[in-house]
């Protein structure tokens, strides 16, 4: 009995596709501007590009220098595929590497953005607003309760991410997080990075001091963890559910709409509001 004959077409077939997705993921480095943006939206996050290899692809300090990648990683994926309103303090015009890195990381990542800078160096943020399309630049210092309540009246509020990459000075990130707080939405996210300079003199930070950006966020610690007996210490500990921490970052998760605050009052036990 003759042996049958294997068609070599089917073989052929898996070759040709193989080496045309071979192709496609090894030339998205060289497509313009957005890399990644070709399959945004459109695979499954299992085999789409992580975090680190976008953000590793523009070049970004996030997951360079820094290793921000698992808690990006970890808290950004509920929000990849929703319509987000995301807040970064600080373009990158200080950097070696010139702005833009973490915008087009931004862009690759999210699916829907809706995305906002502040940056202190006007005439960068300036000729960078003037080259894109893509986000709104503001132009002014972190720092500046003023400005920062200008920018919440022109930008609105109700942001679902925020994120302080910006001087790294304690009275940069302290006054940003108590004014653009309360504009996070619930269930939001607001990740404050660099927290190494609250122990060096330069930035205002020290190891003996309480009174910087790490000495408020162990504030909201106490806030939270304890049973009862003092008020609290920090004026936002109410609305934070969560601080989460990696290297050099923190990630504070607004209390959702579902949950009730703690009230806490002198010598009383814990109550929740009716």
């Amino acid at each position: 009995m003759a042996t049958p004959r294997i068609s070599r077409v089917p073989i052929a077939l898996a070759i040709v596709v193989l080496m045309f997705l071979a192709t496609l993921w090894h030339g998205r480095d060289n497509l313009p501007q957005r890399p990644m943006s070709y399959i945004k939206g459109k695979l499954p996050l299992v085999v789409r590009p992580s975090f680190y290899e976008i953000a590793d692809s523009h070049g970004t300090d996030k997951v360079q220098s820094h290793h921000y990648e698992q808690m990006y990683e970890h808290r950004l994926a509920p929000f990849r595929d929703k319509k987000v309103k995301m807040l970064e303090i600080g373009l990158g015009c200080s950097m070696v590497y010139g702005p833009g890195a973490s915008y087009y990381t931004w862009l690759d990542y999210f699916s829907n953005v809706d995305l906002y800078y502040i940056e202190y160096d006007a005439t960068c943020a300036e000729k960078w607003a003037n080259t894109t399309h893509d986000a709104t630049i503001f132009a002014g210092d972190q720092a500046s309760v003023p400005f920062l309540k200008e920018f919440i009246a022109e930008a609105g509020g109700d942001f679902d991410v925020i994120i302080d990459d910006g001087g790294h000075t304690m009275d940069q990130q302290r006054t940003s997080l108590s004014v653009l707080w309360p504009h996070v939405k619930p269930g939001g996210v607001y990740f404050i990075e660099d927290l190494a300079t609250s122990y060096l003199p330069v930035y205002g930070g020290d190891y003996e001091k309480s009174d910087t950006m790490l000495g408020d966020l162990k504030d909201m610690l106490d806030d939270i963890n304890r049973a009862d007996g003092h008020p609290d210490k920090s004026p936002i500990s109410k609305d934070v559910i969560s601080l989460e921490y990696t290297q050099e970052c923190v990630a504070l998760t607004k209390r959702p709409d579902y949950t009730t605050p703690v009230t806490r009052k002198r010598g009383n036990r814990l109550g929740r509001m009716k």
